[in-house]
């Protein structure tokens, strides 16, 4: 796992860097960024899914922590790698709770951590936090689901009948 941080936020809040101090991300910049990442966007057409984990394994994911203010696809674009989204899930941190899709970046990584298989660096995030539990709770159903999906089609499947025809993002 892989954090670059524009340090917008409070530092003292700063999940990307709690991840980085507990050893469960690598700090880097733009230049670090390398071709088959698989970069989380919240702006990307394409959903991470299980069928993504050999990637995951071999080359990481990136997770760009930003505040959710000043984000825009321009802080994405020169990042190589395979930009995916993640399923529209609500946040247990207490800024965002329970805001569809704005997501902390330890949320981010943890949610990918499970939709591709990596239990066991889902298990250590959540840890990170007591407030982590929250998001457990209220997103295991449709992490499961998602987890499960054996095709993107599925995978937008599972989506549309937890959040109907419009999911949130």
């Amino acid at each position: 796992m892989y954090a670059i941080i524009y340090y917008e936020d409070d530092p003292v809040k700063n999940t990307a860097l709690k991840m980085v101090k507990a050893g469960l991300a690598r700090l880097v910049d733009h230049g670090f960024a390398r071709r088959g990442l698989v970069v989380l966007d919240p702006f990307s057409p394409e959903y991470l899914g299980p069928w993504d984990r050999g990637l995951v394994e071999e080359k990481g994911v990136l997770v760009l922590d930003a505040s959710w203010r000043l984000l825009t696809p321009d802080k994405f674009k020169k990042l190589p790698g395979a930009h995916v989204k993640l399923p529209p899930l609500l946040p247990g941190n207490p800024v965002n709770y329970g805001k569809p899709c704005m997501l902390s970046s330890i949320e981010a990584v943890a949610a990918a951590a499970y939709i591709t298989g990596f239990t066991e660096t889902y298990e250590k995030l959540l840890g990170l936090y007591k407030w982590m539990s929250t998001f457990h709770s209220l997103n295991t159903e449709l992490l499961e689901s998602c987890s499960k999906a054996g095709s993107r089609e599925e995978l937008v499947r599972v989506i549309r009948e937890y959040w109907g025809d419009s999911p949130p993002c």
